[in-house]
């Protein structure tokens, strides 16, 4: 039987970091802190661990994207940049066509101002972003597969909570998820 490979799974929740000032941690302040700690107390083989964001682009330049990121006070690109001290490397993770695809629509919707246009553009931009979020989860997929079967690495990927790679993944990995569930009642709470 042939042995699948291990890959540290972390769901994530893309939120406005640094728009204002805080005075106390936040829920997602406490979360970042949980999925820090539970990383580290995986003690991976940072040599020999990749990581994998979704959003960051195949482009050659993802470390640099990802420090402007933290300075911009990301924690998901904060602890990144920690791993990358540790000795993990950064990979580009997501076709930069199917993000500016992406990046498109969505400038489409932020641009209809009367209530109409923009319930209709919304409804469009749903039904699009579905089959490019697949799109984009089978590039990621792809992209992990065929960079780590190949080598004795271990991927760590972070995910956005809408995209279904571990599915994908599952077949090939064994998937070891950092957190389960986010500790929200549902998705859109935190973003409302």
């Amino acid at each position: 039987m042939l042995e699948l490979k291990k890959l540290v799974y972390v769901p994530i929740l893309h939120a406005r970091e640094g728009a204002a000032p805080k005075k106390e941690p936040s829920a997602i302040d406490e979360m970042w802190d949980g999925i820090a700690a539970k990383i580290m107390g995986l003690a991976l083989p940072w040599d020999k661990t990749r990581i994998y964001q979704d959003g960051l682009p195949v482009c050659g330049e993802e470390l640099k994207v990802a420090e402007r990121l933290a300075e911009s006070g990301s924690r998901n690109h904060q602890l990144i940049l920690k791993l990358v001290a540790q000795g993990a490397q950064l990979e580009g993770t997501e076709s930069m066509e199917l993000l500016l695809r992406e990046h498109d629509l969505l400038n489409v919707l932020l641009m209809k101002h009367s209530g109409a246009e923009r319930a209709a553009a919304m409804a469009q931009y749903q039904a699009k972003s579905r089959d490019l979020l697949k799109m984009r989860d089978g590039f990621i997929f792809h992209r992990i597969k065929s960079a780590i079967l190949q080598q004795d690495l271990v991927p760590l990927v972070f995910m956005g909570v809408m995209h279904r790679v571990d599915k994908l993944l599952e077949k090939d990995f064994l998937i070891s998820h950092v957190i389960y569930r986010l500790p929200f009642s549902s998705v859109e709470a935190i973003y409302n």
